[in-house]
């Protein structure tokens, strides 16, 4: 599977922020591409101008991968439901660095081995219109490779 691929199938399986976010909700991850639902999610791709970061001399390497986490979430003056989504998102930034210290990481497949799951800024509002937002955060994985 691929990287975006094994990242997805990890937050959906072990993100308890899912759970507690979506009591009574089906929880549905996509891969680039966000429903027109509220309350849907999605990892995607983000870009990098330094994908690989180190190279070593017996050809390994130590890379990251960056992505976005989004959900569409209802959007307006109710103040209860803003607070909700800010809390989710900071609970996120803060499992990711939870899974880090536990080594509770995704596999990325043979030869990669995660070192580290941070979220690079905090939850933010990315696009809205008068009742739904696409909300999001930015985070990154950094793994070791080895030499193929």
């Amino acid at each position: 599977m691929s990287v975006i691929g094994e990242i997805r199938s990890f937050i959906y399986k072990e993100c308890p922020c899912l759970d507690e976010f979506n009591e009574r909700i089906k929880r549905v991850v996509g891969i680039e591409h966000l429903n027109e639902e509220r309350k849907s999610y999605m990892v995607e791709a983000s870009v990098t101008d330094k994908p690989i970061m180190k190279r070593y001399l017996d050809g390994s390497s130590e890379r990251q991968f960056n992505f976005i986490f989004a959900s569409r979430e209802y959007f307006g003056s109710d103040i209860a439901e803003a607070l909700d989504v800010a809390e989710f998102y900071e609970d996120f930034s803060e499992w990711l660095e939870e899974c880090t210290e536990t080594n509770n990481v995704p596999v990325l497949g043979e030869g990669k081995e995660v070192k580290k799951m941070v979220a690079t800024t905090n939850g933010y509002v990315f696009n809205a219109d008068e009742t739904a937002a696409q909300y999001q955060i930015q985070c990154k994985i950094i793994y070791n490779q080895k030499a193929r």
